[in-house]
């Protein structure tokens, strides 16, 4: 038996049926692989920041805290949550909240493509640190980032520790990096 299937693949019609069913099985393998990860669900976090001006004086660099800024991801009911606010009394606190959903999922990057649109959003003046710094998260003009526009962000987990609750996340198009606590 094991004779026979060696000669047939060494046939023209047994390479062709070895390479078709070995394609087959490499594509349903990728398909259940990425059906797999599309329905687990990414864990939602926490994270804190200080953002800091740069300035430079006679060749001397200051760096002077600025803004402290926190972000929340949630998923609920299929929709993703992306929260930013400032650290400051609540009347004076500048925020921007986000929903939407998950475009695409690249598998080996750990990245996850995301279309959102912006629900809220208050900012104390037109020169505020907490929107410069928004716009140039998501790669926007500040006038775009107003109720009912939409954004685009690529979210890719580079490092996560499930077991001490953190992640270590990247938001594209800007690049910045968060480290963050898991949620339970």
């Amino acid at each position: 038996m094991a004779n026979r299937l060696a000669q047939f693949l060494m046939t023209k019609l047994g390479r062709a049926v070895f390479i078709l069913s070995s394609t087959v099985l490499f594509c349903i393998s990728i398909l259940i692989l990425e059906s797999f990860a599309d329905s687990r669900q990414v864990s939602a976090f926490d994270c804190s920041t200080k953002i800091h001006a740069m300035t430079a004086n006679d060749n001397i660099v200051i760096n002077t805290p600025q803004i402290s800024i926190h972000l929340s991801l949630t998923f609920n009911d299929e929709k993703i949550y992306l929260d930013y606010f400032s650290e400051q009394p609540e009347s004076s606190r500048e925020h921007l909240s986000l929903k939407g959903q998950l475009r695409e999922l690249e598998i080996g990057k750990l990245l996850y493509q995301l279309d959102l649109d912006i629900t809220d959003a208050k900012f104390v003046s037109d020169n505020s640190s907490f929107q410069s710094y928004l716009a140039n998260e998501f790669n926007e003009s500040k006038e775009n980032l107003a109720v009912g526009n939409q954004v685009s962000v690529n979210v890719q987990v580079l490092e996560m520790d499930a077991d001490n609750g953190f992640i270590l996340v990247k938001f594209t198009p800007f690049s910045t990096l968060w480290a963050c606590q898991l949620h339970e």
